[in-house]
Order: C-alpha cells, then sequence, then structure tokens
C-alpha cells in the first residue's frame, strides 16, 4: 500500500512537471510575436469555378522581366518599407492608405550586376480627395547580397 501511494505521489509530480513545461512553453511561442517573429500567411486561392475560366498567354515575351537579385533586392526593400506584421486594415487614415500594396506604386532599376535603386511612390490619390503628403515613398539602394546600402 505504501508503495502504491509513493507511486500515487510520484505520478502527481511528474504530471505537475509536464503541465508547469507545457505551461512554460505555451508562454514562449505565444511571447515570440513580440520579439519579431511572424507567421507568413498562405496566400489565397480561388474557388475552382473562378480559376477555371483563366486562360494563360501563349508567351510571356511581353512580360516584365525580374532576375534572381533583383526579386531578392526587391523582398528587402519591402519588408524594411512595410515590416510583414502590419495590417492595413487595422490602420486608421491616412496609415492604412499608405500601408497597402495594392496603392504603391513600384519601379526597379538594376544599376550594375550588383546594384539595385527600388522606389516606391504611393498613389496618393487612391487615398482619397485632397489628401496631401509631403514625405510619402522611400527608395532604396540594395546589394546583391541582400543588403540595404541606402535608403531616402
Amino acid at each position: 500500500m505504501k508503495r502504491l501511494k509513493t507511486l500515487v505521489w510520484v505520478l502527481r509530480g511528474k504530471t505537475r512537471f509536464k503541465t508547469s513545461i507545457l505551461a512554460c512553453f505555451a508562454s514562449l511561442t505565444a511571447a515570440c510575436s513580440h520579439f519579431g517573429y511572424y507567421k507568413h500567411p498562405k496566400a489565397e486561392h480561388a474557388p475552382p469555378e473562378e480559376a477555371a475560366a483563366i486562360k494563360f498567354p501563349d508567351s510571356m515575351e511581353q512580360g516584365t522581366r525580374l532576375t534572381g537579385p533583383m526579386m531578392a533586392a526587391l523582398k528587402v526593400a519591402m519588408e524594411d518599407y512595410r515590416p510583414p506584421g502590419i495590417n492595413p486594415d487595422a490602420l486608421k487614415p491616412p496609415d492604412s492608405c499608405l500601408a497597402r500594396w495594392d496603392f504603391i506604386q513600384t519601379t526597379v532599376l538594376q544599376a550594375n550586376d550588383n546594384l539595385f535603386y527600388i522606389d516606391f511612390s504611393p498613389d496618393l490619390r487612391q487615398c482619397g480627395p485632397g489628401f496631401i503628403m509631403l514625405d510619402a515613398g522611400a527608395t532604396y539602394a540594395v546589394d546583391g547580397k541582400g543588403r540595404i546600402l541606402s535608403r531616402e
């Protein structure tokens, strides 16, 4: 009987230990969002009936071509200009307008094999009538290693 009581006491202790470990782990993972960890949501896909109506072009020759290094430079600049955790719908105007990618005109210029200029210019006409902002947008200089060299 004494052994049974000891076994029950040990098992209860292990259960408390497991519970405290789980609680500690849960609090640490919840705190990650405060330290810059963001889980990126998956891209939204159209319903199958809408996707079935899409006809791809025979050729992509008329499209704009972006090289791998150009895409890497663009990604770095985009994440600095508007960090991934920003939700434009949760912001108040004018910040909500300026944080929407569909209102941003983007230009990428490849100066040489290792230097890219990326310009973000908000289309303020889409923000509403009479919307004026003197210092909107940014231009980045990004090297081929994905480092921001300068921003103005």
